[in-house]
């Protein structure tokens, strides 16, 4: 699903992400931003095999913020909003997340789900400003 929704994305990738690690997900980011699309990212400050990824995408130009989880909690998001297409689940972006585990993900483009978690993500970056 994320390699087919990144191949065709043209306007924006919006990702809440607890664990960010797949190279070949690094790389699809990297290069919907040089398309041209919105690429922002919310990471779990938390997670230490985060700070690759957020370095790398920082350092190329895609908008990247940890999100300010309060003590104790997670963010444990697994979602991306591909256009209008939403994906979310319970995999990691990482290799075991996307290749190994017996993990359950959707996607759908239902208007109403794409615009309130669009409206979510808003908030959610917002806060991480």
């Amino acid at each position: 699903m994320l390699e087919s929704a990144f191949a065709m994305v043209r306007h924006r990738v919006w990702a809440e992400v607890y664990t960010l690690t797949d190279p070949a997900v690094l790389a699809a980011l990297v290069e919907a931003r040089r398309r041209g699309a919105s690429v922002r990212v919310l990471l779990d400050p938390g997670q230490a095999y985060n700070r690759h990824g957020f370095e790398l995408l920082r350092d190329v130009g895609v908008e990247v913020r940890w999100y300010p989880v309060p003590r104790g909690t997670l963010l444990h998001a697994k979602i991306g909003l591909f256009d209008a297409e939403l994906i979310l689940g319970s995999a990691n972006w990482t290799l075991s997340g996307l290749d190994s585990n017996h993990e359950l993900d959707i996607e759908t483009d239902d208007a109403n789900a794409v615009e309130t978690y669009a409206s979510r993500f808003d908030l959610d970056w917002a806060a991480a400003a």
